[in-house]
């Protein structure tokens, strides 16, 4: 309590003061969103004239929002069938993503998705918090924060959802100021306290503080943190303090605003941060590999962080910031000598941490219309794999003498779309499993019959979790699941989701 005293008497003596620069972190500017559009369900309607109806509004559903539309995603405006929303939710929640590059994209486009709500979905029950909740933890913030705004902010739960999204974007003006006109959105002491300080107002920061620690409203780490926030002097020099657990968004800021050590490694809800221009490029570069690989942003993003400045040191992701900008070089002089060397070196640099896919994304294009020569022969057979992964079956790299190009071939079929005939003449499991999936072979007895019911009722979006989990393990996980995993994506209308998602198992998973 003298910590808490001394305190108070600070925020007293500055009332008459300017605001206090302790939050200059929290300067922002106002997000300027998307303007999407949901399409609602098709409404009874009533004519009033030739060209005039009426239709009520109440059959629009937040729980409908969503950022990619069923022409974008593939998925159906029904893609939960009669799930209940309370199985939705438990669906979603028990996923834990994982595996190639496109089964992240796939979950991705699930949340994001455009759909009729789920049976039974409430204020209670809603889907929609959830969706964003598992996109900020995949570090998605842009698309929590814009599927936020398209809902509205009604209830305590949605807006727990936008502050925590807000506070780590830096824009807290807009979250604040609903607070200011709804109080009634949140009984949180810590969100309280940012907005008061935030305003201006550190007296009534200070005291809010102050009565909620004395009544035994806040966890002693809290409390801690919150007051070094209203008053860093009061402790020092001392950043000795403890890392909360669970680790929210609000602690997250606050210790970032202090310079307290953060977790490690640090969750993936709050990379984002560290892709400002002003942080090192290390920091950069290693929060946006973590983010490409869980889908949350573009490969250009991490390109983008690979070429912002001078490689400082070898070895580790300084290498292949190296080699990226050899690439660049190579490809903007023509030279094919280095060209073909810059090649092995970014691919096998990059196929070492899981990132040919992001590779293939960045360049597939520059080499697919790159004049061939002898002295790019060596880089063939790692420029064919690039194309292929980017769906590129055909072009002057195509190489028909490579002994090892079983995988490649296959690859290279499931990219043109040609159909897969005839029985396995493979002795590679996944390759069995890939052709077995493709050839259009029913899956053996088990749960696959209750599986392909999903589908058949209706449960398009539980398929699609049965599969993502199926696949999860990659080329490492059983033949059977491979071929079961590929095969529900394909009757769930998801063929070319199901042939990326193959191509990147065959080639980046090499034996």
């Amino acid at each position: 309590m003298r910590v808490l005293s001394a305190l108070l008497l600070s925020a007293q003596a500055a009332m008459a003061e300017a605001p206090l620069s302790a939050i200059d972190w929290l300067s922002e500017s106002l997000s300027q969103p998307p303007n999407f559009v949901i399409a609602p369900p098709s409404p009874s309607s009533t004519r009033l004239g030739s060209s005039i109806f009426s239709s009520s509004l109440d059959l629009v559903s937040r729980d409908a929002a969503g950022l990619l539309s069923p022409e974008i995603t593939g998925f159906p405006a029904r893609l939960w069938g009669d799930m209940p929303a309370d199985q939705v939710i438990k669906a979603l929640q028990n996923h834990k993503p994982a595996g190639v590059p496109e089964l992240h994209s796939l979950f991705r486009n699930l949340l994001l998705a455009q759909a009729d709500p789920p049976l039974g979905t409430s204020e209670q029950v809603s889907p929609l918090l959830t969706r964003i909740d598992l996109l900020m933890k995949i570090g998605a913030l842009d698309e929590a924060e814009t599927l936020i705004n398209l809902a509205g902010v009604t209830e305590p739960e949605i807006f727990k959802l936008w502050f925590d999204v807000s506070i780590m974007a830096n824009r807290t003006r807009a979250v604040c100021a609903k607070l200011a006109e709804r109080p009634d959105l949140t009984d949180d002491v810590a969100t309280r306290v940012v907005c008061l300080a935030r305003g201006g107002d550190w007296n009534a920061a200070a005291i809010t503080l102050s009565l909620s620690a004395s009544i035994g409203d806040l966890e002693p780490l809290r409390e801690e943190l919150l007051i070094r926030f209203l008053d860093p002097d009061l402790f020092g020099h001392d950043r000795e303090t403890a890392i909360p657990d669970p680790f929210t968004p609000v602690d997250f800021a606050l210790r970032e605003a202090l310079a307290l050590p953060r977790p490690s490694p640090l969750p993936l809800t709050f990379l984002a941060v560290d892709l400002k221009l002003n942080v090192p490029q290390r920091r950069r570069m290693e929060a946006a590999e973590r983010l490409v690989q869980s889908a949350a942003i573009p490969t250009s993003l991490l390109f983008a962080a690979y070429r912002g400045g001078h490689p400082a040191s070898s070895g580790g992701i300084w290498e292949r910031a190296n080699v990226v900008q050899q690439l660049d070089r190579a490809l903007i002089e023509g030279d094919d000598i280095a060209l073909a060397d810059a090649i092995k070196q970014a691919f096998d640099e990059m196929a070492n941490v899981g990132l040919l896919p992001a590779l293939a994304a960045e360049y597939s294009d520059a080499l697919a219309h790159y004049p061939k020569s002898p002295d790019l022969e060596s880089a063939s057979t790692m420029v064919q794999t690039l194309l292929l992964l980017q769906g590129i079956p055909v072009s002057a790299w195509v190489e028909t003498t490579d002994p090892d190009s079983d995988r490649i071939e296959m690859a290279r079929i499931l990219a043109s779309q040609i159909p897969v005939l005839g029985l396995n003449p493979y002795e590679d499991p996944l390759l069995n499993a890939v052709f077995a999936a493709f050839a259009d072979q029913i899956p053996a007895l088990g749960e696959f019959s209750y599986n392909l019911e999903l589908i058949e009722s209706g449960q398009i979006g539980a398929a699609v979790l049965v599969a993502l989990g199926l696949l999860a393990q990659g080329a490492d996980g059983e033949p059977a699941n491979i071929h079961e995993g590929l095969f529900l994506l394909q009757k769930a209308g998801l063929d070319n989701a199901a042939r990326r998602i193959a191509i990147q198992m065959l080639l980046t998973e090499m034996p």
